[in-house]
């Protein structure tokens, strides 16, 4: 899958970037929503993962300001989720989300989840070799 992945923590991101890779997944990474937003007009993505909290545009922004193509999901992640948040995000058109601190499992398993469908996906398995990490949000 082609996956953008946007948040503020570069550290969240290598995270991410790796578990992903190793999994086989090309993934692009991004710190600010107004570049992701410019990126998904030049880029076809699966999925976008991204942060609900960020310095200058957060989550909110990012969903009301991209133009997600037929297919491409959304899926919050974020270490500060309540119900009201996370019921604002799926009205805005998120599919998912994601609570920080997740282990390279948690995230494999969305992934995984909000893949598109193809024959045989289901008889597949991810071959992970970075299920031992967890990512964590800064504080």
């Amino acid at each position: 899958m082609k996956i953008l992945a946007l948040d503020d923590d570069e550290d969240v991101l290598k995270a991410v970037k790796i578990i992903l890779n190793l999994a086989g997944h090309e993934v692009h990474c991004v710190e600010d929503a107004a570049v992701a937003v410019d990126m998904l007009q030049a880029v076809r993505y699966d999925l976008v993962l991204f942060d609900y909290r960020m310095p200058e545009r957060d989550g909110i922004w990012f969903l009301r300001n991209a133009r997600f193509p037929c297919g491409t999901k959304a899926v919050l992640m974020t270490a500060y989720g309540t119900r009201e948040l996370i019921d604002r995000m799926f009205r805005l058109g998120a599919a998912g989300y994601l609570m920080k601190p997740f282990t390279a499992d948690d995230l494999l398993r969305h992934v995984e989840f909000h893949a598109p469908a193809s024959p045989g996906a289901e008889d597949r398995k991810q071959d992970s070799k970075a299920t031992d990490l967890q990512v964590t949000a800064a504080p």
